[in-house]
């Protein structure tokens, strides 16, 4: 029975580890994506969740910016056999960057030129998370008699890397940190 203990101990302690491992593992998801409809329009909504991996926080602490881009679609449902067609599209540009000087993070939107500095990144990061009426479609583009849906992602922008850090982005053991992309996330519009 005495060696028994150290063997659960221990395979208590692995599985604390790798759940821990995984749970903060760099991804970046749509967690709450809404269409609102209005009088005259839809408004596609968003929230994302970032988690960044060690060598991106060491990249932005080393003065490398990194471009985030969320990506709103708003497109016909085309027979599985041929390609949806698009109605509307945006994209929502932010670039978020570090400087050692006044140990402060900088975050830039490039759609609105709107910009904010913040204390830490987890400040910085949860100012990206929200997009209220990133894509605002009118309905009279719709027509009734046919099916729409709305897609919405989030990515690091690789190509937006200085040419330094771009083979990082294709090495295998590095990509699930530079290759954040969060997926198309699909919701279909209810008319």
């Amino acid at each position: 029975m005495r060696h028994r203990q150290p063997q659960l101990s221990l395979l208590l302690a692995t599985t604390i580890l790798l759940v821990t491992s995984f749970s903060a593992r760099p991804e970046i998801v749509v967690t709450h994506p809404e269409i609102r409809e209005t009088a005259n329009h839809y408004m596609i909504n968003a929230k994302f969740s970032y988690i960044l991996g060690k060598s991106v926080i060491d990249a932005l602490k080393n003065g490398i910016p990194i471009v985030f881009v969320a990506e709103y679609i708003m497109e016909e449902v085309a027979p599985f056999w041929a390609t949806n067609k698009p109605i509307k599209k945006r994209e929502h540009r932010f670039v978020l960057s570090y400087r050692e000087f006044t140990n402060r993070y900088y975050l830039i939107s490039l759609s609105n030129n709107s910009h904010g500095t913040y204390d830490t990144i987890e400040e910085a990061i949860n100012k990206m998370t929200v997009r209220h009426d990133a894509l605002i479609v009118d309905k009279a583009l719709l027509s009734n008699d046919k099916s729409y849906q709305a897609k919405i992602r989030s990515s690091i922008d690789s190509k937006a890397l200085p040419g330094l850090i771009r083979p990082y982005v294709y090495t295998p053991y590095l990509w699930s940190e530079w290759k954040l992309d969060s997926g198309w996330r699909a919701i279909q519009i209810e008319q």
